[in-house]
């Protein structure tokens, strides 16, 4: 797996091919429950702010966070909810104005060089460059870490992701989905220990994303740790074994997906196109909340099939009819809500 400095420059000398940076995946249920309780991200009262015209803006307010080796992580919060910057600073990009941050150990303030020698970080579309061919991206960023891939050993690792085909293309020639699965080949070139992804499925579709969410299995399924940010409750719960929720710079919860919802003791949640006034709905037969997103009322209620007999009444003494009706268990949007009141999206 992850192999030293000094053993990436012997690459080429020790003929080992690219399997080493990428080996045979291993079974992530026979890894030691110790192993995943040892801590390998650590932030410890972090703190950080930057300048947005004559605008200070806090970005992290003590942020104080363990991220185990061996697990997938997700950090789940809003566009601006400080997810993004919490990563630059454990990536060693972003100096916090406070706090302490470790990667393995390494002090990432002190020794920010050692300690991204750890890390795989993927690339934003945005930032893939498009006059390289997806191998050239693949062995230029594989260099950076002082690892040299031939044009056949970058193939190989983007044949693990679907893309050997695409060696020869040009970047901005790859659909979106392509790009991000380039993006992970690209965040793995350097064989880490950890792969930190920014919004990994960003503006996929969903069969797209689905393909993405195989990958990030595959690489964890391999041993490495993976940390993962994302504004989608889907995506947190399909992937994550731990999620932390963030709000304006603030670790506002962290647990696993099922005690999260557990803990919020919320009922099932009834969903319909219906105009009604909120303070109609409130008596009806085990309401415990209603509220509206966008043109749908939604409504938390103990007793689903009493609560839409009523609100079929109302709705009939009123002349209106109930369309299309959802009733789903209590997730992770519901405790976002819950604990900032305000919706995740």
């Amino acid at each position: 797996m992850y192999r030293s400095r000094e053993t990436a420059r012997q690459t080429n000398s020790d003929n080992l091919g690219h399997n080493r940076h990428l080996p045979a995946p291993t079974k992530t249920k026979n890894r030691s429950a110790l192993l995943m309780q040892t801590p390998i991200i650590q932030l410890t009262d972090v703190g950080a702010a930057y300048n947005r015209g004559r605008e200070r803006v806090v970005a992290l307010k003590d942020v104080s966070l363990t991220i185990n080796r061996g697990e997938i992580f997700g950090l789940l919060g809003p566009n601006g909810a400080g997810k993004t910057t919490l990563l630059s600073i454990v990536e060693g990009l972003l100096r916090p104005e406070r706090g302490a941050a470790t990667v393995d150990g390494i002090d990432v303030l002190t020794h920010p060089t050692d300690a991204k020698q750890l890390l795989g970080i993927q690339l934003q579309r945005s930032a893939l460059l498009d006059d390289l061919t997806a191998a050239e991206l693949v062995r230029l960023y594989a260099a950076l870490y002082e690892v040299d891939l031939s044009a056949a050993q970058a193939t190989e690792l983007l044949g693990r992701f679907g893309l050997s085909d695409k060696a020869r293309v040009y970047a901005r020639r790859l659909s979106g989905g392509q790009q991000q699965r380039l993006a992970l080949a690209v965040a793995v070139a350097n064989d880490p220990r950890i792969v930190l992804l920014d919004e990994p499925t960003s503006a996929l579709d969903p069969r797209a994303r689905r393909e993405v969410w195989d990958m990030i299995r595959q690489l964890h399924d391999e041993g490495r740790t993976i940390v993962l940010t994302t504004h989608s409750m889907e995506e947190a719960e399909a992937l994550c074994g731990r999620v932390a929720i963030i709000d304006a710079g603030r670790i506002v919860a962290c647990d696993t997906p099922a005690s999260l919802v557990g803990n919020l003791g919320a009922a099932p949640m009834l969903k319909t196109a219906l105009e009604l006034p909120i303070d109609a709905v409130r008596p009806l037969p085990g309401v415990r909340a209603v509220r509206y997103t966008g043109q749908h009322l939604e409504v938390e209620t103990t007793e689903p099939q009493l609560t839409l007999a009523a609100l079929q009444q109302m709705a009939t003494d009123r002349g209106r009819i109930i369309g299309e009706v959802t009733v789903r268990p209590p997730n992770l949007e519901d405790v976002f809500l819950k604990l900032t009141g305000r919706s995740l999206n």
